[in-house]
């Protein structure tokens, strides 16, 4: 393990747009957004990008070079800042009523699906055409933690929670339809965490009743 140093009050958020980069983002102390990056060689300083956050930020990227970050906000809407190869957007808010930290994927260019626990523990769920954004859509459940998203190839979109039995939930977009909800066990105190490193393949991670972390995956 190493440090990154900082001062921290979220969990962080990161993501790789190419070959050897790695972007870093957190609540700071200040309730404001922190990122740091790695360049390939070596770690930046931390830099602040403002913002007035009440949950930890989530990040995608859908093009060398290009970052879109979510946060919660004080009026607990989603609130959106990106990075377009030059410099950082101001803070645009996206509405919404959520009581989760939000979660992000890009599956193609151009692309990003925001989702959220809304007011009454449901699933929300919002979305980046190339043009315009959706309006927030239903999809239901009962969360007991905020989401996590993955992608295996495009037009696919899996997601994850904590149901109200601790269970590990999903959910998951085929490219025309939604699933039905579906238990994957496990008994897990945390917001699980989901990535894709290939088609076919999703890793799954939470926390468990003895403070371990517990994976589970579809090959």
């Amino acid at each position: 393990w190493e440090s990154l140093g900082g001062n921290i009050t979220s969990a962080p958020a990161a993501v790789s747009w190419g070959n050897n980069r790695i972007d870093v983002f957190a609540r700071g102390t200040d309730n404001a957004m922190w990122h740091i990056f790695w360049n390939g060689a070596r770690w930046s300083s931390w830099e602040s990008l403002g913002g007035t956050l009440t949950s930890a930020p989530a990040v995608s990227s859908w093009a060398p070079n290009r970052l879109d970050t979510f946060v919660r906000g004080t009026d607990n809407a989603l609130w959106h800042k990106w990075w377009n190869g030059i410099r950082w957007s101001d803070w645009e808010s996206l509405g919404g009523n959520l009581t989760s930290a939000p979660a992000a994927v890009s599956w193609g260019n151009n692309r990003i699906d925001v989702f959220a626990r809304g007011q009454n523990n449901r699933l929300y769920h919002l979305w980046w055409n190339g043009s315009r954004w959706s309006s927030w859509e239903d999809l239901g459940g009962r969360l007991t933690s905020g989401p996590a998203v993955s992608s295996r190839m495009a037009n696919r979109l899996e997601v994850f929670a904590r149901g109200s039995n601790n269970q590990l939930i999903t959910r998951s977009w085929n490219g025309s339809r939604w699933s039905d909800w579906q238990s994957l066990g496990g008994n897990i105190t945390s917001k699980p965490t989901a990535v894709s490193w290939g088609p076919n393949r999703t890793d799954v991670f939470a926390r468990g009743r003895n403070n371990g972390m517990w994976h589970i995956y579809r090959n």
